[in-house]
């Protein structure tokens, strides 16, 4: 299932884009929850990260969607943001808030089901599954909850959240080719990290979480550049 938000003040509009939203869901077969809101403001109150997808008109009274769009950020770095406008010059803005992309009013049916193949692939390797086995049984980790990979004489430790969990099936280098693809990157030759867990860099350490790692100096532009891909930069 595909979770998507429309925010915009114009209930034609809305009603277009949720229309052709559900023929595309028709059409490849997939499922879409489709809520609407009115303001950045509806919007914003009391947000939960769930959605995959947002599209934002950019020109709304009292919130306009480029401020909406900063305020997201603060909240949740993943969601994928589209914005909908009149006027392109305005979306080019966006990609400081690490948009995805923009389309102009008013929506046509091409547009949508374009982008929206976008957000159903990006989906599809957000849901990949690493599968970790230990004494007694196994552990299906989703590629969102790993915060990053350590490698400690000859142990593969999986950090999330909440827990830790050792692996010793295989090198942290059969598992850098898994990941990568799934945005995680290699920092130095211990960890692999999340980038969607990166909040900053000082020297040549990268806050993963809260913690601060190392970057070794020959994976440190290769990082950055990742790093800044990932946040739309």
């Amino acid at each position: 299932m595909i979770t998507v938000a429309i925010v915009d003040d114009n209930k034609s509009e809305t009603e277009a884009l949720t229309s052709f939203l559900k023929q595309y869901g028709d059409e490849c077969g997939e499922k879409l929850e489709i809520t609407a809101f009115k303001s950045g403001f509806d919007f914003l109150d009391g947000y939960k990260a769930v959605y995959d997808v947002v599209f934002m008109d950019i020109e709304m009274p009292e919130m306009d969607g480029m401020s909406a769009a900063r305020r997201l950020r603060q909240f949740d770095g993943d969601i994928a943001i589209i914005f909908v406008t009149n006027i392109a010059k305005y979306a080019i803005a966006g990609y400081e808030v690490g948009a995805l992309d923009y389309f102009l009013k008013p929506p046509r049916y091409p547009d949508i089901k374009l982008r929206m193949e976008i957000i159903r692939k990006r989906k599809q390797l957000n849901d990949y599954s690493v599968i970790i086995p230990f004494q007694g049984g196994v552990k299906r980790l989703s590629v969102r909850e790993i915060v990053y990979v350590e490698s400690r004489a000859h142990l593969i430790t999986f950090h999330t959240e909440t827990d830790e969990f050792v692996y010793r099936g295989a090198t942290l280098k059969q598992l850098e080719n898994e990941l990568t693809a799934h945005g995680f990157y290699r920092c130095n030759s211990c960890y692999i990290v999340n980038l969607r867990y990166c909040t900053g860099i000082t020297d040549n350490m990268v806050t993963v979480n809260g913690e601060e790692l190392q970057i070794s100096r020959a994976r440190k532009t290769g990082f950055v550049q990742a790093l800044m891909r990932a946040l739309g930069g």
